[in-house]
């Protein structure tokens, strides 16, 4: 690219060209003076050169990789990725990139440096490291490695190291679920805070996130999902609640219902007569305690407002506590529940999948196949025979003397 060179009013030779837009519609205008150019000549000489040298011939403000990433994740946000990627993503930035990366040019960042990077993010912070996950790091790598592609593409880099650092190994959970052991105490707790004996703003609240686990634990519903159902999405008369959105909670404390969810297709989750009663039952108890309820009205609420995901999941938490269930189980923990339930009582796969909002059903096998009836089922089945007819011959036998 080459660029027109003027003289100001002191004689000194400067460039100004104009490169188009930026994201948030400023005008992309760099400016740079030439005061060692004698001669035109010179002056267009240095001017190309500078021109040439800068990020993206000049189209991006600045390499520095913050800057990058912040101008990257705006044009995503704009491309319709979810308020929830949105927030995580600029986590990373912020936290991450932003702490161990500060000030460093995204063209000039090596495979070693970006290896050493996702180490230091693996250390203990009382090695100064970050102290993150594997399957966090993981996300981070993802994340970085989709920005530099778009950047080689548009011209920013050269090339992608991410491509050559080795992302650390996912770590494998096994999805937690309730069994029979610890089900009952979970329902006993939930039953009495949907039958406060006194209705108040406390006893409402509680039954709210009482009421939030139950529709977990019944649908296998995401706590965002619960908590985006309003009223209007339950149709009683055919049968199903209609799962068609999430609550996403964004930067600086607020909250947007998205007519979407995490799977990026609405369903039907289809319910029994009697737990429909418990979902009218407590309709009735929010009508009973407000008139500010109405069919657009979020379906879990104490007062007609949307409740904050994190808060119903750390009232689920304390529950949790108070009954003395295990420490691994979260909200989240309800809805594997519901899936392993499903599985062992011979559920089909495909049914599960749909009823999740997973994309297929290797998805489903792949978060819960520990859960499915084992094929060894067979084999126990032979074995007990087999100790029968020991019984048997050992009854029929002649004691010896």
């Amino acid at each position: 690219m080459s660029v027109e060179v003027k003289q100001d009013a002191k004689g000194v030779w400067y460039a100004r060209p104009y490169l188009g837009t930026a994201p948030d519609g400023t005008k992309i205008r760099p400016y740079r003076q030439f005061p060692e150019a004698a001669t035109r000549a010179q002056a267009q000489e240095l001017a190309n050169h500078w021109i040439s040298q800068l990020p993206a011939g000049g189209k991006v403000k600045s390499a520095i990789i913050t800057d990058l990433l912040k101008t990257y994740i705006a044009e995503r946000k704009v491309k319709g990725i979810s308020p929830y990627t949105v927030k995580r993503w600029n986590l990373f930035a912020r936290s991450y990139v932003g702490k161990y990366l500060k000030g460093k040019s995204a063209c000039k960042l090596s495979v070693m440096d970006l290896s050493d990077f996702e180490t230091r993010l693996l250390f203990p912070k009382e090695k100064r490291g970050q102290g993150l996950s594997r399957n966090t790091v993981r996300s981070v790598h993802f994340f970085l490695r989709g920005a530099y592609n778009y950047w080689v593409k548009s011209g920013v880099c050269e090339a992608n190291p991410l491509f050559y650092v080795e992302p650390p190994a996912e770590e494998k959970h096994e999805a937690v679920a309730l069994d029979e052991w610890d089900y009952p105490g979970l329902d006993e707790a939930i039953t009495a805070s949907l039958h406060p004996d006194e209705l108040n703003e406390k006893t409402m609240r509680e039954a709210a996130y009482a009421f939030a686990a139950w529709l977990a634990l019944h649908t296998g519903m995401r706590v965002g999902e619960v908590c985006a159902m309003r009223r209007r999405d339950v149709f009683r008369r055919l049968g199903y609640l209609h799962v068609c959105g999430k609550i996403v909670e964004l930067d600086g404390g607020g909250l947007d219902r998205v007519d979407v969810t995490k799977g990026r297709k609405s369903r039907n989750v289809s319910m029994t007569a009697r737990e429909f009663e418990t979902v009218f039952g407590f309709i009735a108890l929010q009508d009973a305690f407000s008139d500010a309820f109405t069919p657009n009205s979020p379906l879990v609420s104490f007062n007609g407002f949307f409740m904050r995901p994190t808060t119903v999941s750390k009232a689920f938490s304390r529950l949790r506590n108070s009954l003395g269930l295990p420490k691994g189980c979260t909200f989240h923990s309800l809805r594997h529940t519901h899936a392993t339930w499903l599985l062992a009582n011979g559920a089909n796969l495909k049914d599960i999948a749909e009823r999740f909002g997973h994309a297929n059903e290797s998805t489903t096998l792949r978060l819960y196949a520990h859960a499915m009836p084992g094929r060894d089922q067979r084999a126990a089945e032979v074995f007990d025979k087999f100790t029968d007819e020991l019984k048997g011959d050992g009854a029929n036998s002649v004691p010896t003397a």
